[in-house]
């Protein structure tokens, strides 16, 4: 199976394949860790309310990056169409 997979990706032209990814993220996001000096504490403060969710997609080609957007909330159909 591989095999033949291999084969068969010999046959496509590079030029016609796009790669499209999506990654969520919060805009409260903090680390949970920091780098201080050797014995000492870090501090740092946090936001207190949990912040917005957002989405963002993007797609690339052999030329490189070709489209992106960003928008509030999780991906859905509705939203991946608009894309």
């Amino acid at each position: 199976m591989r095999y033949e997979f291999r084969r068969w990706l010999d046959t496509i032209d590079v030029k016609n394949l796009v790669f499209i990814d999506e990654t969520g993220l919060n805009l409260a996001m903090t680390r949970n860790y920091g780098r201080g000096v050797k014995g000492e504490r870090v501090y740092d403060n946090r936001p207190g309310n949990q912040g917005k969710n957002m989405t963002l997609i993007g797609a690339m080609s052999d030329e490189g990056l070709i489209a992106t957007m960003t928008f509030p909330g999780s991906l859905n159909t509705t939203s991946f169409l608009v894309f």
